[in-house]
């Protein structure tokens, strides 16, 4: 969703919020890693002995060459601090925040997201695809590509009916431009819904 946040802050209708289940997974990932330094911390000497003994004690070449080095505990406080590190990222980031539409409270759950090989004029036309609510015009997708350019997002508001078509050409937040976003509701919703659940992209539809 970050490549389309700046069109969702420039939205009235949306307002960005802290999720509580991500805040607590990231906190709680930050609280292991934190433990996990302190226990490193607190039984070095003893980790160290544990890790050369293993060393010692191990039937392969590559491992006993390592028994003086009891690498154990500092691998430990490594791995801990990188990923708390990336744990706090994601606490001060976007990963715990999520939109919802501001009249409801209703959150944006995302159901899609494609990086399509398209050129600005595939992209153009399968934009108005989108925007006239008709899924035989947008249905199947081209094939994704690592790299595309061409970024299709779906979001739905479900508790209000809601669907959301967001569309970024380049696939780097920094050199993306997003195309107005699209909104469906009532028969045109039902049928995003519908596709959504047998499969957008070619080759990946249920029965294909």
């Amino acid at each position: 969703m970050a490549l389309y946040d700046a069109t969702f802050s420039q939205t009235p209708a949306f307002v960005s919020r802290r999720s509580l289940p991500r805040t607590i997974v990231a906190t709680g990932a930050f609280l292991l890693c934190g433990a996990a330094v302190v226990l490193a911390v607190v039984n070095f000497a003893g980790l160290m002995e544990y890790s050369k003994e293993s060393a010692e004690e191990a039937s392969r070449p590559r491992y006993q060459a390592m028994r003086g080095l009891g690498i154990l505990p500092i691998a430990i406080i490594i791995l801990a601090v990188t990923f708390g590190v990336f744990a706090v990222g994601a606490i001060a980031g976007s990963w715990t925040r999520v939109w919802v539409r501001e009249q409801t409270g209703t959150p944006l759950r995302k159901r899609f997201e494609g990086y399509h090989a398209l050129s600005p004029d595939a992209f153009e036309r399968l934009h108005a695809a989108f925007a006239s609510g008709d899924p035989t015009r947008y249905v199947p997708l081209p094939e994704q590509t690592r790299g595309g350019d061409g970024v299709v997002f779906v979001w739905t508001a479900d508790a209000d009916q809601l669907a959301f078509v967001g569309m970024t050409w380049g696939s780097r937040r920094k050199t993306t431009r997003n195309a107005p976003l699209i909104v469906l509701s009532g028969r045109p919703f039902g049928d995003l819904d519908r596709a959504l659940s047998a499969g957008l992209t070619v080759g990946r539809r249920r029965g294909d």
